[in-house]
């Protein structure tokens, strides 16, 4: 039963470190993504209050930087068992309290200023940490 387990684990690590570049840029477009919606918002809110509506949606924010927390996290420490420099996870980990703070602490007033911040924070992890991938990875391939 362990065994299984084992090597079902070694496959899905195998999967990703194959697919990596695809998920690095997954993770900085659904990154960007984040960013754009974020800085968007008080525009559409001010030119276009009906279609706003639809674009208000806190739980698209929520999914939005979960999904890309969670890319951020896998490619993230994967790559620091290359290139061991900690500045990447150490951003990441401040654009993550910003944006929980964003998302669940402030009030709706402040909470732009906050997810926003933590999403350029992100960006800026992703970038930091490609870059390192970039000078580390011999074999783009994978």
């Amino acid at each position: 039963m362990q065994r299984c387990c084992i090597y079902k684990s070694t496959l899905m690590l195998k999967k990703i470190r194959k697919h990596s570049h695809l998920l690095h840029k997954t993770g900085m477009t659904l990154s960007f993504l984040c960013l754009i919606h974020c800085l968007a918002m008080p525009f559409i809110i001010t030119l276009l209050p009906l279609v706003a509506k639809g674009f208000m949606n806190h739980t698209l924010e929520i999914f939005l930087v979960a999904g890309s927390f969670v890319i951020a996290v896998l490619l993230l420490t994967k790559d620091y068992r290359i290139h061991r420099k900690t500045t990447p996870l150490l951003l990441l980990f401040g654009a993550s309290i910003l944006q929980y703070i964003g998302l669940f602490v402030v009030i709706q007033k402040q909470e732009s200023m906050f997810v926003i911040s933590g999403s350029i924070l992100m960006a800026i992890s992703y970038l930091s940490n490609w870059n390192l991938h970039q000078k580390m990875c011999s074999n783009h391939r994978h």
